[in-house]
């Protein structure tokens, strides 16, 4: 319990800063993410009997935050797509050259899964920060994530399977949809309430975007979450890491900001503003 308080007492002040400020800062954090990432779930796959290409998935997943972020600066004139190309050809050309047949779709899968999961997905928080307001966006999107976890929990342990008696017993079986309705609908507030102190929007968000994006939110926040879980239901592990004491691993503290990224980003972009 006193590890879990002395890395929030010191993660979530960095977290914050860096989420507000952007720039060279977010890039670099948004790459150590990514790289341990990658690197968990490769971990997570091998306990798992998988073989991926470590290594060149590692490399692949470090590349793509820097050329989406000096890409969007207008600085290269490539993105990510040669790179992606490049990569799985090189991947399968090793296994090739190595003759090997068995288990080939799925290691390689294995390979590109894991490097894209976390870098393609989380890299959006780069392309957040460089739109209008996009540090109050960013902290907007982590603290709505906060809350649909956190409530998602208390109403899921008070009142979970009380009128649903389907959950996700395959994937996470403590989670019911009780629960994911209450953090869905605090969600919607958390986000109406943050709107009025942060300003998002000029003149406010109108009531029906706020739940609109507060559903869009809560949804692929739990998906995120649950997601992570399938994988680490299939390799039989309980956390994805160790690093953060008492909090698992990286791919734990993150798993639903990696969905709610992209999707925040292109509402925004597209419809809000």
């Amino acid at each position: 319990m006193l590890s879990r308080i002395i890395v929030a007492l010191i993660g979530i002040p960095i977290l914050i800063g860096v989420l507000y400020y952007g720039g060279l800062p977010l890039l670099v954090f948004t790459n150590i993410i990514v790289g341990i990432g990658a690197y968990e779930f490769y971990q997570m796959a091998e306990i798992g009997g998988k073989k991926p290409h470590k290594l060149l998935g590692i490399i692949l997943a470090l590349i793509i935050p820097n050329v989406i972020f000096f890409k969007e600066l207008n600085m290269i004139s490539f993105g990510i797509e040669g790179i992606i190309a490049l990569c799985t050809i090189i991947a399968i050309s090793f296994r090739v050259i190595q003759n090997r047949v068995e288990d080939s779709s799925v290691d390689l899968g294995e390979t590109v899964l894991g490097a894209l999961y976390p870098s393609v997905l989380f890299s959006h928080i780069l392309l957040i920060s460089l739109l209008p307001n996009g540090g109050k966006w960013l902290l907007t999107a982590q603290i709505m994530v906060w809350v649909c976890d956190s409530f998602a929990y208390f109403v899921g342990m008070g009142i979970g399977r009380k009128f649903f008696n389907r959950g996700f017993n395959s994937i996470s079986p403590k989670k019911s949809i009780e629960g994911s309705i209450g953090g869905t609908l605090f969600t919607i507030l958390s986000l109406f309430l943050l709107d009025k102190y942060f300003m998002l929007v000029q003149g406010g968000m109108d009531i029906l975007n706020v739940a609109i994006f507060g559903v869009f939110i809560s949804a692929v926040a739990q998906i995120g979450d649950l997601g992570e879980s399938m994988f680490k239901r299939e390799f039989k592990v309980k956390d994805s890491g160790t690093l953060l004491k008492g909090h698992g691993g990286i791919l734990d503290r993150f798993d639903s900001m990696l969905f709610v990224a992209p999707v925040m980003y292109y509402l925004l972009k597209f419809i809000i503003l």
